[in-house]
This record gives structure tokens, C-alpha cells and sequence, in this order.
């Protein structure tokens, strides 16, 4: 028998790409479970000895397991025991394929962790609905720990991108409360809380409008890479100011790039946000959007002492802030880049980081061009 039985393409699959170990010391056991598998339209790994199964288990986890429950060496019990003491295999299903009709044995199977159990001699029909139903529900799970996982993931990003709203409303108050403030000082800082509070409230409307996009399965799209841009930096105009930068926009006005509307958004704000946060007063941060070759490139340059090798080792891990410190006293959470590249892969493109040529940081977005 071959080492991993492959589905005739005339079967259907109801479980897709299933794959489903068979443990049993008799050969003749294990092909014929295996070929009753193969042919309902499942991928079948034969295994003769209960080692054999723990040894390719932890190179490559099947979606469920046919146990026979005795075996000489290590039996069923062993093997399940082995399985459900590491984390990576805890939750794998396992069904017991077993001649014991015991009811001692069978509580033992059940309180030993396995999902189900079929006694031999088995009707096909009966064994081929227990796997089908358990190898339904194991992908079931996985599907509902992947939303959850993208749900944080999707999470954290709201929370970091608000929080840079939330940090310039507070930045600007204290500073407010500067009994010499002058006039004209007092204006700006109080246009910079309101330009912080709007860019808020349409953050959170674009989150709501995106969330709402994506349960009616709204696809990646079309996207004017100059109004993105353009878009992203008057959201940081006023923090810009305050500190005495300029803006240098070099943009293609015919460029289309293909992402998500808001997460390309969160991505640039990202960037733009950090070049604000970390450049020196009074400096230029460039901002650019440019074809190159198949692709779209954003580009966001400042003029600031660019990032250390410590830093720069630091950079997409999540949790771990740079330690440069920002200009007018900014904190960092050490998430937004780490989301941001996740955003930018998610899309099809990537994210990095080169020395800017003359000093400073560029920071570099590439997504698939539309022509």
C-alpha cells in the first residue's frame, strides 16, 4: 500500500482534502479500512505500530485518527495519552477502531480523550459516517480558531490606530494648559484636538463601513494611490505643523493599486503617524507613489537619524517598541508596523524598511498594480 492513499477525481469529497490516519498492526486491517476511505473520497495515511503514528503525526498532523485500541508495544491508550499530552495535538480527533466490546474498555476510551469509537467487525456505511461527521467538525473548529485569530489580529489594529487619535487629543490638551500660551499657539493646538477628534470618528466609520463590506464579501478593489495618500497625510497635517514639518507629496496621479480601502489606509496612517512621531522639528517627510514593474510602491522618507540596528532587528515583532523615543514625547505600543506588514501580506504585497539615501528612515508599501 502505497504511503498516503490519493482520492480518484470521479469521488466526491465531502470533507476536502481530509486526511485521515489509519493505525493498526494487521496489514490487512489497514488496507482494507484504507481503501473503504479511498474510495468514499478521503486521503488516507497508513500506519502499522503506534511510534510510527506519533513520529509522522509531528511531522505532519492528519485531520483525524483511526486507532486500533490493542497493539503490541504501544497500544491505543498509549498513543492517545501521547497525543493529548502535547499542545500541538491536543485537540486532534481520534476514533478507536477496536474488537473489544467491553463496556470497561469503552469508558476507558472516552475518558482517555477519543471522540468516538467503531467495533469490529464494522459496517462500512456506519464507519464512513463516524469519520465524516468528526473530520466535519474538526475543520469546523479550525475554521472558527483562524476567524478568531484574524479577529484579533483585526483588532489590535482598530485599537493601535485609535489610540494614535486618542494620544493627539491628549498631547494637545496638555499643552493647552500652559497658563503663557499665546493666541495664536492656543488656535493651532485647539484645531489639532479637533483635526484629531474628526480623523477619529472617520477611522471608526471607515471600520464600520469595511466590517460591514466584508460580511457581503466585498472583494479587493481599484484604488487612486495619489487621493490614498493624500487622504492619509491630511489626517496628520495639524501634528505635522505643531512641529514645524512639511509635507513633500510625489505622486502618480494615474496610479491604481489593488488592496482593501481601509486597510491600505491603515497601513499609510501607520507609517505617516511614525515619520511625524520620530522625524525632528522642523524636517520634510517625503511621500511618494510610483510604478515599479508589476507593482505599486509607497514610499514614506524622513529626514530623521533613521532606525539602529537594534531598532531595525526590533522591527514587525509584535509587542516590541523601538527604542528611539518620539520627538514631541510620543509613546510606542510596538504593534502598529507589526500589523502593518500582516495588513500589507494580507493583500498580496509586502512591507519594509531601507536607510533612506542621505539620512533617515524609508519606509516602503508594495501592492499589486491594477493596469
Amino acid at each position: 500500500m502505497p504511503a498516503r492513499c490519493r482520492r480518484s477525481p470521479a469521488m466526491t469529497d465531502p470533507v476536502p482534502g481530509a486526511v485521515i490516519m489509519v493505525v493498526d498492526d494487521q496489514e490487512a486491517n489497514v488496507r482494507t479500512v484504507g481503501s473503504l476511505l479511498s474510495r468514499a473520497g478521503f486521503d488516507v495515511v497508513p500506519c502499522f505500530s503506534g511510534l510510527e503514528a506519533l513520529d509522522r503525526i509531528a511531522v505532519e498532523p492528519p485531520d483525524l485518527v483511526l486507532l486500533d485500541m490493542r497493539m503490541p508495544h504501544m497500544d491505543g491508550f498509549q498513543v492517545l495519552q501521547a497525543l493529548r499530552a502535547s499542545e500541538a495535538t491536543r485537540g486532534l480527533p481520534v476514533i478507536f477502531l477496536t474488537a473489544d466490546h467491553e463496556r470497561e474498555s469503552l469508558v476507558r476510551a472516552f475518558s482517555s480523550g477519543a471522540v468516538d469509537y467503531v467495533t469490529k467487525p464494522f459496517v462500512p456505511e456506519e464507519l464512513l459516517a463516524r469519520v465524516r461527521t468528526h473530520a466535519e467538525l474538526k475543520r469546523a473548529r479550525d475554521r472558527v480558531q483562524r476567524l478568531a485569530q484574524e479577529r484579533q489580529a483585526s483588532l489590535d489594529l482598530i485599537a493601535h490606530d485609535l489610540r494614535n487619535h486618542f494620544t493627539n487629543v491628549l498631547f494637545a490638551g496638555e499643552l493647552l494648559q500652559a497658563a503663557d500660551l499665546d493666541p495664536d499657539r492656543r488656535g493651532k493646538l485647539l484645531d489639532s484636538v479637533r483635526s484629531s477628534a474628526n480623523s477619529g470618528l472617520l477611522f471608526l466609520q471607515a471600520v464600520l463601513d469595511q466590517a460591514a463590506d466584508e460580511a457581503h464579501g466585498a472583494p479587493l478593489e481599484p484604488l487612486p494611490a495619489a487621493q490614498v495618500v493624500q487622504d492619509a497625510v491630511e489626517g496628520y497635517a495639524a501634528q505635522a505643523s505643531g512641529k514645524g514639518m512639511r509635507f513633500d507629496l510625489r505622486l502618480d496621479r494615474s496610479l491604481l493599486v489593488r488592496g482593501q480601502r481601509v486597510a491600505v489606509a491603515h497601513v499609510l496612517n501607520n507609517l505617516i503617524s511614525n515619520a511625524v512621531k520620530y522625524a525632528p522639528r522642523d524636517s520634510l517627510i517625503t511621500v511618494a507613489a510610483a510604478r515599479h514593474e508589476a507593482a505599486a510602491r509607497f514610499q514614506v522618507m524622513d529626514q530623521g537619524p533613521g532606525l539602529s540596528g537594534q531598532d531595525r532587528a526590533r522591527l514587525f515583532r509584535r509587542y516590541e517598541p523601538l527604542a528611539s523615543q518620539g520627538t514631541g514625547g510620543e509613546a510606542s505600543t510596538g504593534l502598529g508596523l507589526a500589523l502593518a506588514k500582516q495588513k500589507a501580506r494580507a493583500m498580496g504585497g509586502d512591507l519594509w524598511y531601507d536607510p533612506r539615501p542621505g539620512g533617515g528612515a524609508c519606509f516602503t508599501l508594495e501592492l499589486p498594480r491594477v493596469e
